[in-house]
């Protein structure tokens, strides 16, 4: 399937358009008060965000190789490693929102643990300690990454020739 530059660029901004309102949502409704209905499915939206955050970093993917002039994602070198560099920007920014998240819009644990689950006013669904494990688990993933770019830069090399030294 052919797509343009346009409605690829047009794609990613609807992506991160969706990605910000959900996080603004999971801000909102994550501690409100025990009598609040909530109008969302918070660890749902969670979900949705890491997979908008993968199709984002491919739409920027595809983009970069309009600008290069590559028309396949199949013409791209298999050494290639620039989705995983979007990738791990995509992961980097979900754990800045979750540590967001977790130091503003959680109920503090000591507090929990003071007065009771059932003896606040106020209710959440991501816990302090549920967005705690999400942190590991994108520290486990950002490392990872890291790791893979960093062994393919030691090994990477650039063959300067008359062109580019002239540019």
């Amino acid at each position: 399937m052919k797509s343009k530059a346009k409605n690829l660029i047009q794609k990613r901004d609807s992506l991160s358009s969706n990605i910000t309102k959900y996080w603004n949502i999971i801000y909102v409704e994550n501690v409100v008060n025990r009598n609040y209905t909530r109008n969302y499915d918070l660890k749902q939206l969670y979900s949705e965000i890491l997979e908008m955050g993968q199709k984002r970093a491919m739409a920027k993917l595809k983009t970069l190789c309009i600008n290069m002039g590559i028309k396949n994602l199949k013409d791209l070198s298999e050494d290639n490693i620039q989705y995983d560099i979007f990738y791990l920007s995509e992961l980097k920014e979900v754990k800045v929102k979750l540590m967001k998240l977790r130091k503003e819009h959680t109920i503090n644990p000591k507090l929990k643990a003071s007065k009771g689950k059932k003896n606040l006013s106020k209710t959440e669904v991501l816990t302090f300690n549920w967005v705690s494990a999400r942190i590991k688990d994108m520290d486990l993933k950002i490392t990872e990454l890291n790791r893979k770019l960093e062994e393919f830069n030691e090994n990477a090399e650039f063959e300067d020739d008359d062109l580019a030294t002239a540019a």
